[in-house]
């Protein structure tokens, strides 16, 4: 059976790895019909192998090469793709900015 993985990178975005069987075609390059599919999350457990890196061109996260400072709260040296800094709104709450072309780069030096 061909398993798709979707793992959860630390950019906030996604990367799909096929495992193929015996059964797919074209030497592995097509899955079999019976396929399955699972997510695996940020941090990646240790019985999977490496999270793959983002390549998609518009990932800030890593043109920033994985540090940077929010734009809405302002918390600096974010070192995942989602801010972990707080806001106050009515009552305080988890930023969870996504890194994006407004933010800015961080300090490598923390």
């Amino acid at each position: 059976m061909c398993q798709l993985l979707i793992y959860d990178l630390i950019c906030c975005h996604s990367s799909k790895k096929w495992s193929y069987c015996a059964d797919s075609q074209s030497s592995g390059r097509i899955p079999c019909k019976r396929q399955t599919s699972l997510v695996v999350s940020y941090p990646t457990p240790a019985a999977f192998e490496p999270a793959p890196l983002c390549h998609r061109p518009e990932c800030h996260f890593n043109r920033f090469d994985g540090v940077w400072d929010c734009c809405w709260c302002g918390k600096t040296h974010n070192t995942t793709g989602r801010c972990s800094g707080f806001r106050m709104y009515y009552e305080p709450t988890t930023c969870e900015h996504i890194c994006c072309p407004f933010c800015k780069r961080g300090d490598q030096g923390l």
